[in-house]
């Protein structure tokens, strides 16, 4: 193998027979049983066509290790997180490259506890790939590459989420719903959860197959299906899109109306907060609306570096009973330990049954801060010296160095970090208006490129 994959606090993504094959998943899967001490290890995948082939290899590295794997079958990312605490195993593997193209995979490694692994011990599985001393294919190959147990793993999970929410006032009122799950992982757990809140549904792009119709990132200008669905029946409360893992979710309203995914955050907070006060942790890039929410329940807000993980470990510091991120990502340990795209669902649906509003209406309460995301490509040089340039050049500035840089302005944000899963740089805006947003943004793309002229 020649060019590895992206390995970072987000787990691993690459391009299926490029920077990710059958022996790297073997090995890391033979890394990570050996420093979880062997034992039952979980392997959840998404719909992806090459997620199988990586079970295969998991297995054997697996078993190379001495280790046990159970396999639960295409399952959202949540539910194999939760799997990993029910039947008490000693970790999990998500085979997933959650948002981005068909033609990449991933892996992500799951800890005892029923969360992601943060980033220390991520690079402990990294340097010690680093180290070589892994066995070869042709020893790989010598082991069994099926499962030793398979376990239907998302009764689990649902059982969680219902425990957690009023599923007679829910089932009262009625509601009726669009949803798209872009043919990913979702579809494994959100039709028997519906059933139990005896919420009707309707969608597209809700099959088990992995064609990804359209782009995976569950963004309003890529949902033009979902919209004409809602528009074309006047019955529906609001609509629902996942990405291919489901630890994402995104709302649409009722008339097909664009909503960002940045509410999904707000909706859930909404809910829960009004029930339970907590402060809330979040990352440098969620939208201030976060902070209106917090403002209203008195709570404070901490923000930490890109990551799930990150966001975790804020949590745990914090005692925050809530967090997320504002790319759809919502966090209630009372259900799972990851973004839970299924588990905001139900929230959000329990949030319209108590207000008895759609999820246009929802999000009318609340006031609408526009935000920029952009990608910047690097032209192959490492992202890391061209923030460190933009630093420098904006060290006047009210900044935050925590994760890239951040420029905070009394009337809005840029925030500029290399992606955890991808190689480039993301950029993301917000300001109270749209061409200030539009302007933060410009700013420093436009000092970007003049270090490529």
């Amino acid at each position: 193998m020649g060019d590895l994959p992206i390995m970072s606090v987000s787990g691993i993504r690459g391009v299926v027979n490029e920077t990710l094959d059958e022996y790297f998943f073997s090995s890391i899967a033979f890394l990570q049983t050996r420093l979880c001490g062997g034992g039952s290890i979980v392997i959840g995948r998404d719909t992806r066509p090459s997620g199988e082939m990586f079970m295969k290899a998991a297995c054997r590295g697996i078993r190379a290790a001495g280790g046990k794997p159970v396999d639960i079958g295409i399952a959202p990312t949540p539910t194999t997180c939760v799997a990993v605490g029910s039947l008490k195993a000693n970790g999990g593997i998500i085979i997933t490259a959650s948002h981005n193209p068909v033609q990449y995979n991933g892996y992500k490694m799951v800890h005892a506890a029923g969360r992601l692994f943060r980033g220390s011990e991520c690079e402990e599985v990294y340097q010690e790939f680093k180290k070589g001393e892994i066995p070869s294919q042709e020893e790989f190959l010598g082991y069994d590459d099926s499962p030793e147990e398979r376990v239907d793993a998302t009764y689990l999970h649902i059982r969680k989420i219902v425990s957690q929410v009023n599923v007679p006032l829910i089932a009262s009122k009625k509601l009726r719903i669009a949803i798209d799950s872009i043919n990913g992982a979702a579809g494994a757990a959100f039709p028997e959860l519906l059933k139990q809140l005896s919420v009707e549904w309707k969608g597209v792009h809700n099959k088990l197959d992995g064609d990804f119709v359209h782009n995976p990132e569950p963004r309003p200008e890529h949902l033009g299906d979902l919209r004409t669905l809602l528009k074309s029946d006047n019955s529906f409360h609001g609509g629902f899109v996942f990405d291919p893992d489901a630890d994402r979710l995104a709302t649409m309203g009722e008339d097909g109306q664009e909503i960002s995914e940045e509410m999904t955050l707000v909706f859930a907070l909404q809910n829960i907060l009004e029930q339970k006060k907590s402060d809330i942790v979040t990352n440098l890039s969620t939208s201030m609306v976060i902070d209106d929410v917090a403002e209203k329940f008195g709570q404070k807000v901490f923000r930490t570096k890109i990551g799930e993980a990150n966001v975790v470990e804020g949590m745990e510091r914090h005692g925050s009973i809530i967090g997320g991120e504002g790319n759809g990502g919502v966090i209630y340990p009372s259900i799972s330990n990851v973004r839970d795209g299924i588990a905001a669902m139900a929230m959000i649906l329990e949030l319209m049954a108590k207000t008895d509003k759609t999820i246009w209406e929802l999000k009318e309460h609340w006031p609408t801060y526009p935000i920029v995301k952009e990608k910047i490509d690097c032209d192959a040089r490492d992202p890391k010296d061209v923030i460190a340039r933009l630093t420098a050049r904006f060290s006047d500035e009210n900044v935050n160095l925590v994760d890239g840089l951040k420029i905070i302005r009394d009337y809005g944000w840029v925030h500029l970090r290399a992606s955890n899963t991808e190689p480039i740089i993301r950029c993301y805006a917000e300001a109270k208006t749209d061409r200030e947003a539009q302007e933060l943004a410009q700013m420093v793309i436009d000092e970007v490129e003049k270090g490529n002229s």
